[in-house]
């Protein structure tokens, strides 16, 4: 009896577990064709609807790519030209990080007694305890603005931190610093220690590359010739499914083996594992 008992305690144990597991995983409610995932930095892979992300994972939208995630009450959601990952640390204490290289998201994040959740990017880190908020990280700088709640901001290299309130924002300029505003007052600054950045700034990395060869796709004079006739291959191209032959209609850059589809076969980025289909996930042929 004893025996049958253990075992009945086992399985409740492993059941909420799963449970517990699944209520914490990030999962997709919209996507577009043109977001992806990745876990291994080289190879990418469609979000569809249900699909669930891989903790750690990193999530990429091309220009007119977009993704919303869920988990429980909170949200993310990825604009366009955005390449950012999730992890998740922690068993009956969770904290979130989010490291964002490039683009905007959205956050709705739960309110708890205790910061849970913070957002890494190159030039300043977002700590929020639940709150809505925007973040913003361009080539030179990085931008939070709040709906609700309050989030603390901090600048890396010029050592400045502001506790950001809502209808106020705050910039971080690689050069200039720091600087915030207010629809009724402005959020104090106050100096702390200069640090590093967890995660580099677009362009320095392979995995940034995902996102630089959508907008040069996107940019590339193929794009424009002929859409009229053209327009089913130039969506293949944008949605990350082109290999090089299809992404401008007529095959000439399958020839040359290279993953581009600006019109001479090349993806315009010296790294391979990147381009070629509108958000990295081209293959070298």
């Amino acid at each position: 009896m004893s025996t049958i008992f253990r075992i009945l305690i086992a399985a409740l144990f492993l059941l909420s577990t799963a449970a517990f597991a699944a209520a914490e995983d990030w999962r997709v409610v919209k996507a577009t064709d043109q977001a992806k995932y990745t876990v291994d930095r080289t190879n990418w892979l469609d979000l569809s609807p249900g699909d669930v992300v891989p903790n750690r994972a990193w999530v990429s939208t091309g220009p007119r790519g977009r993704v919303q995630l869920a988990r429980g009450v909170e949200s993310i959601t990825f604009h366009p030209n955005t390449l950012a990952s999730i992890a998740t640390n922690g068993f009956f204490s969770k904290k979130t990080e989010v490291v964002q290289q490039v683009g905007s998201l959205d956050l709705e994040i739960e309110k708890r007694s205790q910061p849970h959740t913070t957002v890494q990017t190159p030039y300043l880190a977002a700590v929020v305890k639940g709150t809505i908020f925007h973040v913003t990280v361009g080539k030179a700088k990085a931008s939070v603005s709040v709906d609700r709640g309050l989030v603390q901001v901090t600048s890396f290299a010029s050592g400045q931190q502001s506790n950001v309130g809502p209808r106020q924002s705050a910039t971080v300029d690689s050069k200039a610093g720091m600087t915030v505003k207010g629809q009724a007052a402005k959020p104090a600054i106050t100096s702390v220690a200069p640090s590093l950045a967890k995660v580099p700034a677009v362009g320095t990395t392979k995995i940034a590359g995902a996102v630089e060869a959508s907008e040069a796709k996107n940019k590339s004079p193929a794009a424009g010739k002929d859409k009229s006739s053209s327009a089913s291959s130039d969506d293949n191209s944008a949605n990350g499914k082109g290999n090089g032959s299809s992404s401008n209609g007529n095959g000439t850059s399958a020839g040359s083996g290279n993953s581009g589809g600006n019109g001479n076969g090349n993806s315009g980025k010296s790294d391979n594992n990147s381009g070629g289909d509108g958000n990295g996930k081209g293959k070298d042929k």
